[in-house]
């Protein structure tokens, strides 16, 4: 029982969408990009006038949370949601982004696409394979895309905040008793797609300029504000963490004028 407890709770902190059951909009601010554009050079003044933050995953649990931050984020940078769907999108969130750009998050093309569009110097990446236990690259193959469009030339400004997962890359998930381990067999799946989320990144030269965050359990309601860092060889201080304070923290990263890339793990503080 306490595996199978703790075992759905680590499982939560992987859901990134979820399903809204909105009426279709007869009339909808969403701008709709289906067409092949032609991309202009991103350069350095100009990308920085004015920060521009393209939010990758928007419509699910934590992309929600994460877009509601960028919204109230005193900063005010300009908004770019790229989404599969943007019909999952709250009507109110859709009139307050500069741009909602709909296309495929494993192609490269449609990755570029969206840079191109939002001239966006900060991705956040928040996506994920809903309540899937099973193989999947959904996480992978989008940050082999993102990698791939930041690598270009004209994009050597472009940074990236990542959601990922305790338990990934260097990280261990340590549970008394061995129970860690047992979450971690249960999650190889999910787990191994954010390995290779992480590589993508890291393997590409990009560490300096991205910013992976690993946080635990992810509740909701229980926001507080507060979280703390743990390195990956230790026991977490909690096992939990909220996904507004996930939020907090990943718009915190991307809105920072002192980026530094890091890989950090993050939970809920005592």
């Amino acid at each position: 029982k306490i595996f199978r407890r703790t075992a759905e709770a680590i499982f939560n902190r992987n859901t990134h969408y979820y399903s809204h059951n909105l009426k279709k909009q007869t009339t909808s601010p969403t701008q709709k990009f289906n067409q092949k554009q032609t991309r202009k050079p991103i350069t350095m003044t100009d990308a920085h006038n004015s920060q521009s933050i393209l939010l990758i995953g928007a419509t699910g649990r934590s992309g929600q949370k994460i877009l509601h931050q960028l919204l109230i984020n005193p900063t005010k940078p300009k908004i770019h949601v790229f989404c599969r769907n943007s019909s999952k999108l709250d009507p109110d969130y859709q009139k307050r982004c500069s741009t909602i750009i709909q296309g495929d998050a494993r192609s490269v093309t449609d990755i570029e696409r969206a840079v191109s569009v939002s001239d966006a110097d900060t991705i956040i990446v928040a996506i994920g394979n809903g309540d899937k236990l099973g193989k999947t690259d959904t996480r992978t193959a989008n940050a082999k895309a993102v990698a791939t469009v930041m690598q270009q030339p004209g994009m050597e400004h472009v940074k990236a905040v990542v959601l990922s997962s305790t338990g990934a890359g260097s990280n261990d998930i340590i549970v008394g008793f061995g129970i860690g381990k047992l979450i971690e067999y249960q999650l190889r799946h999910i787990l191994k797609d954010h390995d290779g989320q992480e590589s993508a990144f890291l393997d590409s030269g990009l560490a300096d300029r991205t910013v992976i965050i690993r946080p635990t359990s992810l509740t909701d309601g229980k926001a507080n504000g507060k979280f703390v860092e743990f390195d990956d060889k230790v026991k977490s201080p909690t096992i939990h963490i909220d996904r507004g304070d996930v939020a907090v923290y990943a718009v915190q990263q991307a809105c920072s004028s002192s980026f530094h890339g890091k890989t950090v793990n993050i939970t809920g503080e005592k």
